[in-house]
């Protein structure tokens, strides 16, 4: 049971944050907006899947990107401490602090190898990544060498990173983008998380997880398309007026873990299962 709930809190979180960590990252005095091609399991049947070209745009320590398997867009604003998740179609919204965000974020770094302790801080292996020799040229353009996790994966999971030296981005942008991405989290574990990708021998165009279900093997991609650097159009990290609130993905999925009486390894104290019921009042019949 607790398998069961660990798999779908990390899908809902993958969904929400783990697209972005592999984002450029902006330039200190610009924001950037970029296109990555998504290539996603199909949730109405996972043999098949789903493309999509993904935007996303940064200025600062504000970030905003396409969460699709959501139809939502989902921005980061650290200034404001918060998080939102807009779907336009519905005109709703959802709104995180930043705190809570991370405990959603975190479970996104499960398929680069980390776990997540019982204080819900991350476990970070070192070394992370090894070269495994292969080279390819990614969307017939970037020339390309892969890395491999190399660190413990759940069961029948299998992640690649595609590095490239043709894109002209630095690492330590890319740093500043997971900062971002995972709501600015502080502590020693983080620092060796960071500064194993701030070591990579290129920039990510491609990352691919693989992973084995019953049903047969899922894929996920994303494939870096083009990236710039722009001025950022006035209100493009907030939430459109007249949008109504609704119940953020956080509570929503406490709410389902307290009435499926489990909570999943890693999360603690904020998903406990619900109290037992109370006793039956003296005299009550049987």
């Amino acid at each position: 049971m607790r398998h069961h709930h660990r798999t779908r809190a990390a899908a809902l979180c993958a969904a929400l944050v783990a697209p972005a960590l592999f984002a450029a990252a902006p330039p200190a005095l610009a924001g950037t907006y970029l296109e990555h091609e998504a290539v996603l399991p199909n949730p109405a049947d996972l043999s098949k899947s789903i493309k999509q070209v993904l935007h996303s745009w940064q200025d600062g320590r504000r970030f905003k990107r396409e969460s699709p398997l959501r139809g939502e867009v989902v921005i980061i604003d650290l200034d404001k401490k918060a998080v939102f998740g807009v779907n336009e179609s519905r005109k709703t919204y959802w709104k995180l602090s930043t705190d809570r965000y991370q405990r959603l974020a975190l479970m996104s770094l499960i398929v680069m190898g980390v776990q997540l302790g019982l204080d819900g801080n991350p476990i970070v292996p070192d070394p992370m990544f090894a070269a495994t020799g292969k080279e390819a040229l990614i969307d017939e353009r970037w020339h390309a060498q892969e890395m491999k996790i190399t660190a413990a994966l759940p069961p029948g999971v299998a992640t690649s990173i595609w590095v490239s030296r043709d894109v002209t981005l630095p690492l330590t942008q890319l740093v500043s983008q997971m900062r971002v991405s995972l709501a600015d989290p502080k502590g020693d574990a983080y620092e060796t998380l960071f500064r194993q990708w701030g070591a990579l021998p290129g920039y990510p165009v491609q990352n691919v997880t693989t992973v084995q279900t019953p049903n047969g093997l899922v894929t996920t991609s994303e494939t870096l398309l083009t990236f710039r650097e722009m001025a950022m159009p006035a209100g493009t990290f907030e939430v459109p007026k007249g949008f109504a609130l609704v119940t953020d993905p956080l509570t929503e999925l406490e709410q389902r873990m307290a009435a499926g009486g489990g909570a999943p390894a890693g999360i603690g104290a904020p998903l406990k299962p619900p109290p037992p019921p109370p006793p039956p009042p003296k005299g009550a019949s049987k």
